[in-house]
C-alpha cells in the first residue's frame, strides 16, 4: 500500500468515526436495521424500475410525545442492512421515502431481480405507496405503525396489487434505543411480508 493510499484510508476512517461521534452525540438521527429475510426467495431473471410514493395524510414521522422525548430528531434515518444477525452494513443517511425505497431495492436484489432506472418504460414498475408511518410513544411504549401498498405496473395499468399493514411496540428506556429497535423490527416484518414470487408473477419471475 503507497503513503497516499494509507493516508486516504486513515483519513476516511477518522471520517468516519466523527460522523459517528456526531450521530451518537445529536440524537439527530434514528438508527433502523433492516434484516433481510434470512432464507431469501430465488426468483428467475427480472428487470423492475422501483418507485416510492409518500401518500401518508398525517405526514409527521413522529408524534409530538415521541418528538419530545427523541428531542433532536430531524426527521433522517440511518440506514443499515443485514444479510445474517451478524453481517450488517451501514447503507448511508436518507429521508423516509428514499430509506423505504433503499429498503425495496435490498429486498428486490437479494431475491435476483435487477432494479432498473424508473426512467426505463419498457420494463414493469414496482410503485410502493407509504399510506402510514409513525412512531408514537404512550404510556412509557415506543408503537410504531407502517401500512402501504404495493403495485406491479405495467404500461400504466396495475397487474398486480397488495396491500401490508403492520404495528408494533417497546417498553421505551432512557437512551431511546428502543425506539430504533422497534422501527427496525416492524420495517423488517412489513418489507419482507410482501410475497415477491406471487407478486411479481406477471414480470416473469
Amino acid at each position: 500500500m503507497t503513503s497516499i493510499q494509507r493516508h486516504a484510508g486513515t483519513a476516511l476512517i477518522l471520517s468516519f468515526v466523527a460522523v459517528a461521534a456526531t450521530f451518537c452525540a445529536s440524537k439527530n438521527f434514528i438508527k433502523v436495521n433492516y434484516q433481510l429475510p434470512l432464507q431469501p426467495v430465488e426468483l428467475k431473471e427480472t428487470r423492475v424500475a422501483l418507485t416510492v410514493k409518500d401518500m401518508r395524510e398525517n405526514p409527521a414521522i413522529v408524534t409530538q410525545s415521541a418528538k419530545k422525548a427523541l428531542k433532536n430528531f430531524s426527521g433522517h434515518f440511518a440506514l443499515i442492512v443485514a444479510k445474517e444477525k451478524n453481517d450488517e452494513k451501514l447503507v448511508g443517511a436518507f429521508g423516509l421515502s428514499s430509506m423505504i425505497r433503499e429498503i425495496f431495492r435490498h429486498r428486490l436484489e437479494n431475491a435476483g431481480v435487477q432494479v432498473v432506472a424508473e426512467e426505463d418504460i419498457e420494463e414493469f414498475m414496482v410503485e410502493i405507496v407509504l399510506k402510514e408511518f409513525q412512531l408514537d410513544l404512550q404510556n412509557r411504549k415506543w408503537i410504531i405503525t407502517m401500512n402501504y401498498q404495493a403495485n406491479l405496473i405495467k404500461q400504466d395499468q396495475v397487474v398486480a396489487g397488495e396491500m401490508i399493514t403492520g404495528s408494533a411496540e417497546r417498553l421505551r428506556v432512557i437512551s431511546g434505543k428502543n425506539a430504533e429497535l422497534v422501527i427496525g423490527e416492524l420495517v423488517s416484518d412489513v418489507v419482507n411480508r410482501l410475497n415477491l414470487s406471487d407478486f411479481l408473477k406477471a414480470a416473469g419471475a
